[in-house]
């Protein structure tokens, strides 16, 4: 495995190099434009020409059309690329499954994961009307998210470094402390004895939009920054009025009562006939006086 920088699409970026009438006249930034339009990544000019390297010489004559030439054939089949010019039915699912935005932020992070293929299938069915299939998840993972081209501590490199991730993934790199709470909101589920609560999770929204505002705040006044910090102020916006909507904003205010709340001595209360060493009011004084005495 090889230690150098690598993209998880690395299969299909030799698809698109072999697809190249020379490899001498390879147009490295239309494949990036092409990656970067399937929300792919090409890893710049530089690593295309390494591949274009990978892939140096052809066979003569070099015919990637017809599954009968031999030496084409076995030239493919070298950098496992064969089938995505002779598709079956796995390359056309996996094809599906590059234009579904929504179902690759759930599919790639558990393409990561030891769960098998068949399994993902079975579980991600319900996100997508794609009649998903083992072999269509495995074909996605070869040509366009492929874990074996990287080893774990590259493939994190990556995935910290990479700007668009979706939070599934970013979820595989938090830190351990965050980790347990982060992922199981996520992903849709509730963590042991917890329910995912909208206003805790605005709440937390709002802290990081905050936070990458203070970065901003240090950073040149460029375009880029200033859209990104506007965004942060939007975020925040949002956020707070998710609060003062939420159960989050009635405990604050209960909070605040609960310090106005009356405390009870545990003294011993006095009774007012040891205060008084007697009638107090003189209410029903003569009524016990015989007739007699008038």
């Amino acid at each position: 495995m090889r230690e150098i920088p690598s993209s998880p699409c690395e299969f299909y970026i030799r698809f698109l190099v072999s697809a190249q009438p020379s490899l001498d006249e390879v147009q490295g930034n239309e494949i990036i434009r092409t990656l970067e339009g399937l929300r792919l990544d090409g890893l710049g000019a530089s690593y295309i020409r390494e591949v274009v390297d990978i892939m140096s010489p052809r066979p003569t004559p070099y015919a990637p059309s017809d599954k009968h030439d031999p030496k084409t054939r076995t030239y493919l089949k070298d950098h496992k690329i064969f089938d995505m010019w002779h598709p079956d039915r796995g390359i056309r699912e996996a094809q599906l499954i590059l234009l579904d935005y929504y179902l690759r932020d759930k599919l790639e992070p558990m393409l990561l994961s030891s769960v098998c293929h068949a399994e993902i299938a079975r579980k991600l069915r319900k996100y997508t009307a794609i009649s998903l299939t083992s072999e269509g998840v495995s074909a996605f993972g070869h040509y366009y998210w492929n874990r074996r081209v990287m080893s774990q501590s590259a493939w994190q490199e990556y995935l910290l470094g990479r700007s668009f991730a979706n939070v599934y993934l970013q979820g595989l790199v938090t830190a351990p402390d965050v980790a347990p709470h982060h992922l199981p909101y996520v992903v849709g589920i509730a963590g042991p004895g917890q329910a995912f609560n909208s206003a805790e999770a605005s709440a937390r929204v709002g802290q990081i939009a905050y936070k990458y505002a203070l970065e901003l705040e240090h950073r040149p006044a460029t375009l880029e920054n200033t859209m990104a910090l506007k965004h942060c102020m939007s975020t925040i916006e949002k956020a707070d009025t998710l609060m003062r909507r939420s159960d989050v904003a009635l405990r604050d205010v209960l909070r605040q009562f609960q310090k106005f709340r009356m405390k009870l001595d545990g003294d011993e209360v006095i009774a007012v006939n040891q205060l008084t060493a007697g009638n107090f009011s003189k209410s029903g004084e003569g009524t016990d006086v015989d007739e007699e005495d008038f």
